[in-house]
């Protein structure tokens, strides 16, 4: 697996306070502490999403030609792991705790792409992040074989759904509105699509960057394009407020009218036959 690192650099110090670091990560959720006479590893795994990572402290220095950086600045052993293939979402998230790093402990970082050891810069570990990742993969393109490429923007909206959705169904619970968990599925045709269920005479949130509506009516599903029920119902569903722009409700004054219109609009009926996929199929390059 390849991988991506950030190495923690100290101006004329190697000193960690090791129990104020360990106190650091421990008050995020997600991390755990394990240390042996290897290493200690701060090992993440994000409470909602599943993506991995760790930061490691060692016994040696894993830079690569370290003589010729700067002395200014010192090594400390210290660095972050994580899989050159992770969504940008996470690594966005995982680089602003580098970020966090620095600022509290006064560090630097260093990449092998760098030309020597820099301040934190976000737009900087950014671009190195992506022109590593797509070199990796123009090298090994027979790993795209595993993956469905979605663009950035819409892999960063699906990302932050899921991400938010226990808070969004908690702020919903109290106004009795379901909001479904995404359905990725794969058709006959090896083509990614995902769907969300719509329950009849049900409040629902339709989330953004769906291509299919799982409509529940009595003991039936039938399967819509979502293009056709969002254009249809557009004027009796709102903006989920301060949310992902495409982020639909339907508010309780228009509940009737909207299952009145899904009642008698003729929607084209999907007949595909799908088989289930998992988010970690997904990648942005």
């Amino acid at each position: 697996m390849a991988e991506f690192h950030v190495h923690f650099f100290k101006e004329k110090s190697r000193k960690i306070d090791l129990e104020v670091l360990i106190a650091f990560f421990e008050d995020i959720k997600g991390f755990s502490v394990e240390m042996d006479n290897s290493s200690v590893r701060f090992l993440y795994t994000h409470p909602r999403l599943g993506q991995k990572a760790k930061f490691v402290i060692t016994p040696k220095s894993q830079v690569p030609d370290i003589y010729r950086l700067s002395p200014k600045f010192l090594d400390l052993n210290f660095h972050l792991e994580m899989n050159l293939l992770t969504p940008n979402y996470i690594a966005n998230e995982l680089f602003d705790l580098v970020k966090k790093i620095c600022d509290r402990f006064n560090f630097h970082i260093y990449n092998e792409m760098f030309e020597d050891v820099l301040p934190f810069k976000m737009e900087v570990v950014q671009k190195v992040y992506h022109m590593l990742k797509q070199a990796y993969i123009d090298k090994n393109p027979v790993i795209l074989s595993n993956y469905f490429i979605l663009r950035n923007e819409k892999l960063n909206a699906i990302y932050r759904y899921l991400d938010e959705l226990y808070d969004l169904q908690k702020y919903y619970q109290e106004l009795d509105t379901y909001v479904p968990s995404y359905h990725f599925l794969k058709t006959e045709e090896k083509k990614l699509v995902i769907g969300i269920e719509f329950k009849e005479h049900t409040l629902t949130v339709f989330p953004p960057e769906i291509d299919y509506i799982f409509y529940r009516s009595k003991e039936q599903i039938k399967v819509f394009l979502a293009s056709q029920v969002l254009e249809t119902l557009d004027k009796l569903t709102q903006d989920v407020p301060g949310f992902i722009k495409g982020t639909k409700v339907v508010p309780k004054k228009n509940l009737k009218k909207v299952h009145k219109l899904m009642k008698k609009t003729k929607f084209d009926l999907v007949e595909h036959t799908f088989e289930k996929e998992v988010l970690t199929h997904l990648l942005d390059i």
